[in-house]
């Protein structure tokens, strides 16, 4: 009979701790869940992290210590507390150092401060950065109005431009406009009106009603307000460009608005084009299997409550019917590249794909400026000449 209570006993304890147990795991998971969940939903505008650190400045030059991104190949900026400067090719390494070019230098730039790789290269408004004129405009929308750059395309000789074609050019998730200048300098040249447009959260723009990120299911229609305003304007024809969660505003644009049949083109670098595969890749990121992101849809199902299949792009492919630039880097952590070459393949007479073999997310540009600048005119060109 002892013996019997004793066994009893020690069964109830072992259910109790089993059940504490779960129950610890159950919240672990649900904490894990919601942080994730914010990461895709909750705006932060957030400073470049400054992680390098200065070695040595000289003339034309500087270096810095060797990390991911100061021994990434390419064209960056470089921001740190104050400051502001412009980092090239590659010109020497040490075991731990690595030396490059270094020009457009705004601030006090000394050794051992800490700064941070900016894939933005420019900052500040078109003319401060690029000595670009422009005109601040605000976009009509919904929720009020949504600040933008207004760039006009370069006029020929003693001949004004006429400026009936126009980019609309979106950024990424808790990104700005700042990630835009890139290319304005191609598209103004190549005879472009450029918006460089914000929308809902972002930094000087209206919050959205819950201030809540809705993955582009809401956000499109900040862009169709701008596509209104530049045929209101006079443009004849629109291309789109969308970066990372800009690519999401854009293919729901074309699945959900009647304004789609006023596209004429659409450019796409790093696009989010399936949020599932973007949830279960990042998962993988971290060394975990992708089914683990499960947990991460539920919770995001809990809070804004998406259609999924909406937003994946490879289940209305008819919707992109016209002619398409797709830029994607294989060394892309954030965004797979495997829902590009998907689209890619899905599509194979309207998308024009470019697998750029290094750089990270959104830095296609980066990597190869001339290259880049060179397709996307000739996209441009081919695809919008003419009346």
């Amino acid at each position: 009979m002892q013996a019997a209570l004793a066994w009893s006993r020690r069964h109830v304890r072992a259910l109790l701790i089993a059940g504490v147990a779960l129950l610890l795991v159950v919240g672990l998971g649900v904490t894990a869940s919601w942080h994730f969940s914010s990461v895709a939903l909750v705006p932060d505008h957030s400073e470049w992290p400054l992680e390098t650190r200065v070695e040595a400045v000289e003339p034309g030059r500087i270096v810095l210590s060797r990390d991911d991104h100061s021994s990434q190949p390419g064209v960056y900026g470089l921001d740190w507390q104050a400051g502001h400067a412009i980092v090239g090719s590659i010109l020497g390494e040490g075991n731990n150092t690595v030396t490059r070019r270094l020009r457009d230098i705004r601030g006090y730039l000394v050794p051992k401060i800490k700064v941070g790789f900016d894939s933005h290269v420019y900052s500040g408004d078109p003319r401060q950065a690029l000595k670009l004129p422009f005109r601040s405009v605000g976009v009509p929308s919904p929720l009020g109005p949504m600040p933008a750059w207004l760039v006009p395309p370069l006029a020929r000789g003693t001949r004004p431009a006429a400026g009936q074609t126009w980019a609309i050019v979106v950024h990424g998730h808790n990104d700005n406009r700042q990630n835009d200048l890139r290319i304005t300098p191609t598209l103004r040249e190549t005879g472009l009106t450029s918006l460089l447009i914000s929308y809902r959260n972002d930094l000087g723009a209206p919050s959205s009603p819950d201030g809540l990120y809705h993955l582009g299911e809401t956000e499109w229609v900040d862009l169709a307000a701008a596509i209104r305003y530049a045929l209101a304007q006079g443009a004849h024809k629109i291309v789109l460009i969308g970066y990372s969660m800009g690519g999401a505003l854009i293919t729901q644009l074309m699945e959900r608005s009647p304004l789609a049949n006023r596209v004429n083109a659409i450019a796409f670098d790093a696009p989010v084009l399936d949020w599932r595969s973007v949830l279960e890749f990042n998962a993988e990121q971290m060394g975990l299997p992708g089914t683990l992101s499960l947990p991460v849809q539920w919770t995001i199902d809990a809070r804004v409550d998406p259609n999924w299949n909406s937003l994946d792009a490879l289940d209305h492919t008819e919707d992109f019917h016209l002619p398409i630039l797709l830029f994607h880097t294989a060394e892309d952590d954030l965004v797979p590249i495997s829902t590009s070459e998907d689209f890619a393949n899905a599509l194979p007479h309207w998308v024009t794909y470019y697998r750029i073999p290094t750089g990270g997310h959104t830095e296609a540009w980066n990597v190869d400026p001339e290259q880049y600048d060179h397709r996307l005119k000739r996209f441009l060109k081919q695809n919008l000449s003419g009346p």
